[in-house]
């Protein structure tokens, strides 16, 4: 992603004071102009005029010309020293350069050694410190992005495989997804996953979820993180939007387009800022941003780039992968970096609010957290071969477990075959046999059913609809079947999931259970076009309905001093009734 000319003349406005571009101007830009590399449309009498009182435009124009072609800015950079340079490319891909000692490149007070300014030299940068004390030189991220594709580039610039992998842990989850999906998706989609007000999981849907579902975790006793696994495949479901959701959708079979439609945005709902609070719902203040929307399509896209670099056979570092979207400029900008710094806010452990108030604590806090969510996403779904360690707290934040994100961990990542079966690296992928082999008996003198074999989804369902009276028997009533069902739709419904999920073939006594739920269902109906009007209690009133022929043979019902009939017949009614002199209120 290019960055526009107006950014980026915005962000040399902004880094750059009049007084700092008059001396780079001395310094650099006259010597420039003079050898024809800026500057061609001033005439000798304009650079003759220019001054520290000169129009701040005239130097952002020269810089601008100096820094946005590749031919221009290697000339210009070729006549720095070779310390500026150096330092220019150490900034460029690696965010800021630490100064040892501050007095090698600041001007001090005379007689003093409080920092004053930058030599002139060294005034491309600007100087700061961190709440350390450690000074280091940076410049302005837009800047970076436009001169970093002029640089010679570093080898993180490129997907490269990593060596002396160290991590503590790995876990693929290949095997486990190919037959566990279905399993994953009927969990979620009879209702067993739900989200807390703050749109986290709740802990009892992550436990029966990785109870029923047989979840290997990527953690084991580790507090907060013993069902992250669970957690980030339930939110997948949420993520995504309803039409993504069949029950056709999720058969293993399109296992390849359920991911490619992740990774291409085409699938994940794009309202509100719906990623970023279900994955990283440590940010907040997200409902104060009214004008924007997520990008989260265009930065999943990023992430699908990247995978598409990935080796057939070698682990990739994450720092890699990020440095990658980095330095390439691809756009990985979830939510507006402006956004973030007027409204976004953490909530810290010991009550305070810490406030993002530049781009390198947007990547540490957002993008990096970010691309480490959608790496794990893919983790669990077995595209990935994750390894990894506990979260770290090294992020300056005192946070209640330590870490930012619960995705922290993540160092390398590896495509797993299941991977390159998505990609399309390989044509074929044997997802083996992933139906229940479980023995169904139902009883034909009572409706009680019994399970042998292992059987998770049939037995979520039947939890959901009958009494559990036994390891594995249930028993089937009425209130049993019923529950949470609202309509007769709903109820043919459960009808034909106990027959896809259980067995099409029922003894008599099943299919009588059955017949006499959808009678009682269609006992009731709901009459339109029913007119019910109210009268006093008025003896000659009365006796006028059950008088007059004409009407006693529209009204359907009379009682209680109401009366019903049909809208078709309401206003032959209102006028045989006018015509005694008794008029409707209305």
């Amino acid at each position: 992603m290019a960055i526009s000319k107006e950014k980026f003349m915005h962000a040399l406005n902004e880094f750059y004071s009049q007084e700092t571009l008059f001396k780079l101007y001395n310094r650099y830009f006259i010597d420039w102009i003079a050898e024809g590399y800026i500057g061609s449309s001033l005439g000798l009498f304009e650079i003759s005029l220019i001054s520290e009182n000169s129009n701040k435009q005239t130097f952002l124009d020269l810089m601008e010309q100096a820094f946005t072609k590749e031919e221009t800015f290697t000339m210009v950079v070729s006549t720095l020293d070779d310390k500026v340079k150096d330092i220019l490319e150490y900034i460029a891909w690696n965010g800021k350069y630490p100064v040892e000692n501050k007095e090698d490149y600041t001007v001090c007070e005379e007689g003093y050694s409080i920092f004053k300014e930058l030599k002139d030299e060294y005034l491309f940068f600007r100087y700061a410190e961190d709440g350390k004390k450690n000074g280091y030189l940076y410049i302005n991220n837009d800047i970076l992005r436009m001169i970093r594709k002029f640089l010679p580039k570093p080898k993180d610039y490129y997907i490269h495989g990593a060596k002396n992998i160290d991590a503590a842990f790995k876990k693929n989850s290949e095997r486990e997804m190919a037959y566990k999906l279905s399993l994953y998706y009927s969990f979620y989609k009879q209702g067993n996953v739900n989200l807390s007000s703050s749109g986290k999981v709740l802990k009892e849907s992550k436990r029966n979820m990785n109870k029923y579902c047989d979840i290997e975790e990527f953690y084991a006793d580790s507090k907060d993180l013993d069902y992250l696994k669970t957690e980030t495949i339930g939110l997948f479901f949420f993520l995504l939007k309803e039409k993504y959701l069949e029950s056709e959708s999720f058969e293993i079979s399109n296992f390849k387009k359920i991911i490619l439609d992740f990774l291409s945005g085409t699938s994940v709902k794009d309202e509100g800022y719906h990623y970023t609070g279900l994955y990283l719902n440590y940010l907040k203040g997200l409902r104060n941003i009214w004008k924007k929307e997520e990008n989260i399509k265009r930065a999943l896209q990023s992430i699908k780039k990247v995978m598409e670099e990935l080796p057939d056979d070698g682990i990739v570092s994450v720092e890699n992968i990020i440095k990658y979207i980095t330095y390439r400029d691809e756009f990985i900008e979830i939510i507006d970096p402006q956004d973030v710094y007027d409204y976004v806010y953490i909530n810290e452990a010991n009550y305070g609010r810490t406030k993002i108030v530049n781009y390198e604590g947007y990547h540490n806090y957002v993008i990096v957290p970010f691309i480490k969510s959608v790496l794990f996403i893919l983790s669990s779904l077995g595209v990935l071969e994750a390894h990894y360690n506990l979260p770290s707290a090294s992020n300056g934040l005192y946070m209640k477990n330590g870490y930012l994100s619960k995705y922290d961990g993540l160092k390398y990542v590896k495509l797993t075959e299941l991977g390159r079966f998505v990609l399309g690296r390989v044509d074929d992928y044997d997802f083996g046999d992933a139906k229940e082999k479980a023995e169904i008996l139902l009883d034909d003198d009572r409706l009680i059913m019994s399970v042998i074999g292992e059987a998770p989804v049939k037995i979520m369902f039947l939890e959901k609809v009958s009494n559990k009276i036994g390891p594995n028997k249930f028993k089937f009533t009425s209130e049993a079947f019923l529950k949470g069902i609202e309509n007769i739709g709903e109820l043919k419904g459960r009808i034909e999931e106990f027959r896809k999920k259980i067995s099409h073939e029922i003894p008599g006594i099943w299919s009588e259970f059955f017949e006499s739920l959808l009678k009682k269902a269609k006992s009731i109906k709901q009459v339109e076009n029913i007119v019910v009007l109210k009268i006093e209690k008025d003896k000659e009133l009365v006796n006028l309905l059950g008088r007059d022929g004409e009407l006693k043979k529209m009204i359907l019902k009379a009682e209680d001093f109401h009366i019903l009939l049909k809208e078709g017949n309401r206003q032959r009614v209102l006028e045989i009734l006018k015509s005694y002199g008794y008029f409707v209120e209305v």
